[in-house]
């Protein structure tokens, strides 16, 4: 079968953090490698969402091009996916010429068909920036439920689309300001004329999931209106009809197209121009798209529209969307330092280890938690200690009985045949169903069942008593080893590859387990040792690297500055009280230290956005710093200790670390005090130090 995964195209505009990864990536991952172990032919594609104003935003705080912040997170997003063990057949960009293209191709055609049409629309207008301002660039309160926060495009909480003008108390997110509602002519798409299409299409979709299909019938039954296409806006696809060469696309529009411009660049690189059209209008393919929950509206109504609208391309067969994953019960905020990036994950725990967890807690049908806590434990009690401590026990039992190969000749259990058959059955049709809980559940069921048979028989005692029973056993359990193996690749397939490796380097990583087939074990180190909280330390300090961008007196106050920070792609503005100290011009474009998650709060009616670290020994202040070209947003550890995503914290928690910088001859270093051990502050390999001179200790504050 042709199968054709398509992956939510994450805004280049921050890094990755564990909720996003939960919400698309993992699941079609799994997915994946299972589909092309049982044989599918599959493609995985993603990329990068460029003309979000989530990157003009970030741009103009960071006083940078978007095309510059897009191109840094592209990159860190192919890293954060390739680190995870994710591999897309090709992670595309929007901000390709191929893209443009797609684009416009569909904009003729919708205009030819009379699927668009012209019209004014209100947009709104901030006065004291004199510009349109894109939907994001709005907020307000959400007028179905109340929200605060909710965006004019979006409300993150409902799920609902939005309009700006819709919102409460509107105000520019820029400066603040409520915006002016302003008339500006625009092109629209005529989703309205396919609501009756639509709910017959969804009639065949009783197999999607129950919140997807009813939340997706709801919108449509509360009335479909046609939707602006086109922005007043400078960054973005540009518009190619006749009349709006001064618009560009609305991303919620373009974006979707990147599906299939992705498509056409890989069958380029392949040398083979036609490839996608065997996925996307092949009758018999599949098309899967993985988003999260608040992508639904886009991928279940608005895209199967425009591909009514296009005509001969396949529509989705299905979208798993996922509901949200939690941080200790709090929603993952990279601005309120609640959860794990990505890479900060990795620097406590394997990625098998992460993958493991993640995927029996992944978000399929309910919000879940993640708990640091929760995932050392299950690690431990049900991936190590059931099945690695099996694939231990038998191995070692071969290994040392002298026994090079088992085959059919030494026998099968039934009852254990029988199981694992049943197993693998519950198993295959899990993932067919796209429940990877359920499927791990599977393989966790099956490696309870084997470890009790292991210890029933006594296989140890066999061999010296009856020799070829224990020969029997032993081939029965490398017999449903290979179950176990195959079935745990899809989520673990660092450890899984090595472990079949050991126990049948003469075959593929299969589900179809054999009894005919003969086991070699063979040499190698068995890929698991059990982690403890040490790896997830109560190190509740998120510090960085930043660069100071800019410099301003702040208007109310004659000691304090208002600096503009670069903490990698993160814009941030922080009070400081160094104007009796430095200069702006001493300042700009330095490295500082900043603690990223010091609770937002104003001083003298300024935001504050964390703290800057500076030594004080009674003669000067001296900021923290680091003497090596250290990147922004670099995460300053404690010694071995990373950030443990613990959420914001107050000054009375960063005193409880005790920081000091110290300085003997030469030689200068800040450390922190935890569990009454000194530990120095690290960006990276880098030691952090101090600008200028101490007398020897000074209290870093």
């Amino acid at each position: 079968m042709k199968i054709l995964v398509n992956c939510a195209l994450p805004y280049a505009n921050g890094p990755l953090h564990l909720g996003h990864i939960a919400g698309a990536y993992l699941g079609a991952d799994i997915f994946v490698r299972y589909h092309r172990m049982v044989g599918d032919d599959v493609l995985f594609i993603s990329g990068s969402d460029e003309y979000g104003t989530p990157i003009t935003i970030t741009a103009d705080k960071l006083k940078k091009s978007p095309q510059e912040v897009a191109d840094f997170y592209h990159q860190d997003h192919e890293e954060t996916f390739r680190a995870l063990g994710i591999e897309f057949d090709i992670f595309s960009r929007t901000t390709y010429p191929e893209h443009h293209a797609t684009v416009a191709e569909f904009l003729d055609e919708f205009q030819r068909k009379g699927y668009l049409s012209e019209g004014t629309m209100v947009s709104a207008y901030c006065p004291v920036d004199q510009r349109f301002l894109p939907d994001r660039y709005v907020h307000g309160t959400c007028p179905y439920c109340g929200f605060k926060d909710a965006r004019g495009d979006q409300c993150d909480e409902c799920g609902r689309t939005l309009d700006p003008k819709d919102l409460l108390e509107p105000r520019c997110s820029i400066c603040g300001t409520a915006p002016e509602f302003r008339e500006s002519r625009h092109l629209f798409f005529r989703l309205d004329l396919f609501a009756d299409r639509l709910m017959e299409w969804l009639d065949s979709k009783g197999f999607w999931k129950p919140n997807v299909l009813a939340f997706t019938r709801n919108f449509i039954g509360s009335g479909l209106r046609e939707r602006p296409i086109t922005r007043d806006i400078n960054w973005g696809v540009p518009v190619r009809l006749r009349g709006f060469e001064d618009k560009k696309v609305y991303v919620w529009f373009e974006a979707l197209i990147g599906y299939i411009s992705a498509a056409r660049i890989l069958s380029e690189r392949r040398g083979k121009p036609d490839l996608w059209k065997e996925y996307y209008m092949d009758p018999e393919a599949r098309v899967y798209y993985f988003i999260g929950k608040d992508n639904i509206p886009f991928h279940t109504i608005i895209w199967p529209a425009m591909l009514m609208a296009k005509g001969g391309i396949n529509l989705p067969y299905d979208v798993p969307a996922n509901e949200y994953l939690r941080f200790r019960g709090q929603q993952f905020s990279k601005s309120r330092g609640i959860g794990f990036t990505v890479h900060e994950a990795l620097s406590a725990v394997p990625r098998d280890y992460l993958r493991f967890y993640m995927a029996m807690t992944l978000p399929e049908s309910a919000d879940s938690d993640f708990v640091p806590e929760d995932l050392v434990e299950k690690v431990n009690s049900e991936l190590i200690d059931k099945y690695g401590n099996l694939v231990h026990r038998v191995v070692s039992l071969c290994r040392n009985n002298s026994i090079e190969s088992l085959g059919p000749q030494d026998g099968l259990d039934g009852r254990v045949k029988e199981e694992v058959q049943r197993g693998l059955a519950d198993y295959r049709d899990a993932l067919e169903h796209i429940q990877v809980r359920r499927a791990v559940n599977s393989f966790l069921s099956l490696s309870k069942f084997i470890n009790g048979y292991v210890n029933e028989s006594q296989p140890w005692r066999l061999l010296k008593e009856d020799r070829e029973r224990g020969r029997m056993v032993l081939h029965t359990c490398l017999y449903a080893l290979q179950a176990l193996t195959a079935m745990l690749y899809p989520v673990v397939p660092d450890a899984a590859r090595k472990v079949w490796g050991i126990i049948n380097p003469d075959r593929e990583i299969s589900l179809d387990v054999s009894e005919a087939t003969v086991f070699r074990p063979a040499g190698g180190e068995i890929p698991f040792r059990k982690i403890d909280l040490s790896s997830m330390n109560p190190n509740s300090l998120d510090l960085r690297v930043a660069r100071v961008v800019d410099v301003r007196d702040h208007p109310s106050a004659d000691r304090l500055y208002l600096l503009s920070l670069d903490l990698g792609g993160e814009a941030r503005q922080i009070v400081a009280g160094l104007r009796n100290h430095y200069r702006p011009e001493q300042l700009r474009g330095r490295k500082i230290i900043v603690v990223r998650n010091l609770k937002k709060s104003k001083i003298r009616g300024e935001v504050s956005e964390g703290m800057m670290l500076a030594a004080d020994d009674g003669h000067g202040v001296h900021f923290l710093t680091v003497d090596s070209d250290v990147e922004p947003g670099t995460p300053v550890s404690l010694g071995d200790l990373n950030y443990n995503g613990s959420g914001s914290i107050d000054v009375e928690e960063l005193s409880r670390f005790n920081l000091r910088a110290l300085q003997n001859g030469g030689k200068k270093y800040v450390v922190a005090t935890v569990d009454g051990r000194e530990k120095r502050l690290m960006a990276g390999d880098v030691p952090v130090v101090f600008d200028g001179d101490i007398g020897g200790e000074a209290r870093v504050r």
